[in-house]
C-alpha cells in the first residue's frame, strides 16, 4: 500500500470515529444526551451501548482488528439510524459516519473491495 493511500486512510478513519467517540463521552458525562437516550427508551442500556460503541471504535482504529471494527461500526450506525428513524428524527450524521467508516475500510483494506485495486 502506498504511503499516500495509507495517510488518506488514516485521515478518513479519524473523521469516521470522531462522532462515535463524542457519543461515548456524552453517554457517560452529558446529562442532555443521557436524557435524550432515555426519552428514546434506551436509558437502561446507556452504559452498555456506550461500552459497545467504544469497543467498535477501538477495534476499527487498530490495524489488526479494523476488519472486525468495520462490522461493529456498521452495526452500531445501523442501530443508531434505525433508532432515529423510528422516532422521526434526522439520521444524517449517523449516515455520514457509516459512509466515512466504509470509505476508510475500503482505503485501508483494499481486499474488502470486489474490484481489484492496484497500489
Amino acid at each position: 500500500m502506498s504511503k499516500q493511500r495509507k495517510s488518506i486512510g488514516w485521515v478518513v478513519t479519524i473523521l469516521a470515529v470522531l462522532m462515535p467517540t463524542w457519543g461515548v463521552i456524552g453517554k457517560f458525562t452529558n446529562s442532555e444526551m443521557q436524557g435524550h437516550m432515555t426519552s428514546l427508551g434506551y436509558g437502561d442500556w446507556l452504559n452498555t451501548i456506550a461500552i459497545g460503541e467504544l469497543i467498535a471504535v477501538v477495534l476499527f482504529i487498530l490495524p489488526k482488528t479494523g476488519k472486525i471494527g468495520i462490522l461493529l461500526m456498521s452495526a452500531l450506525m445501523g442501530g443508531a439510524i434505525a433508532a432515529h428513524m423510528g422516532h422521526n428524527e434526522t439520521f444524517t450524521m449517523q449516515s455520514m459516519v457509516l459512509i466515512l467508516s466504509w470509505t476508510a475500510a475500503f482505503i485501508r483494506y483494499p481486499e474488502l473491495s470486489i474490484a481489484k485495486v492496484e497500489n
